[in-house]
């Protein structure tokens, strides 16, 4: 069970189908279909912000409600985009991958291998747009139409951000997403250049 380094895939697949200015609108869905307690960044129903924004809050802070509005920002629902992520994780030679949901959160059918991980995670490695919200340690999400709060996102990985635990971080980690979940444990991506 992957967990949160699903939205790796979730991030391909924005970065592939939409625009980094476009905006996604949060609907009742996206907001209260994730676990209560899981990593979110508070978003509302009706809240907007850029494709940019989202990719940060999904790949630094992980927040599972962006996921699933960039999930419907690109193929309408949660389930259509779910099937979209097996196939194109499949043309990516992820053969023992099936995503049912962009966020990683259990289910029994959401499964990879550390093999088809590889794969996806090279092919996005070289995505020169995934590489600068990468470089990010912190960002900030200004204002929106529901809110006047800034939200200020952190790396989460600790690896690549010594702001966040300066003995384990390296220079030469350029990227990569944890994950958690109680039945998959600890999961990580991790990307060093050498």
């Amino acid at each position: 069970y992957p967990a949160s380094i699903t939205k790796i895939m979730t991030a391909l697949l924005a970065i592939e189908n939409l625009s980094p200015t476009d905006l996604i609108t949060f609907s009742k869905e996206a907001v209260f279909s994730i676990e209560r307690g899981s990593s979110h960044i508070g978003m509302t129903e009706g809240e907007q912000i850029t494709v940019d924004q989202a990719l940060h809050a999904v790949l630094l802070m992980s927040a599972n409600e962006v996921a699933n509005g960039l999930a419907e920002a690109v193929s309408g629902s949660i389930e259509n985009f779910a099937v979209k992520m097996t196939d194109r994780a499949k043309e990516l030679g992820a053969q023992d991958t099936h995503f049912v949901n962009p966020h990683g959160l259990h289910d029994d059918n959401h499964y990879t291998t550390a093999y088809d991980m590889a794969m996806i995670t090279s092919y996005i490695y070289d995505n020169p747009y995934f590489l600068e919200i990468m470089s990010h340690k912190t960002y900030q999400i200004s204002g929106t139409n529901k809110t006047t709060e800034i939200r200020y996102l952190s790396q989460q990985h600790r690896l690549p951000n010594e702001q966040r635990d300066s003995r384990l971080y390296r220079e030469d980690v350029i990227g990569g997403k944890t994950g958690y979940t109680d039945k998959a444990r600890h999961t990580l991506v991790t990307i060093a250049k050498h």
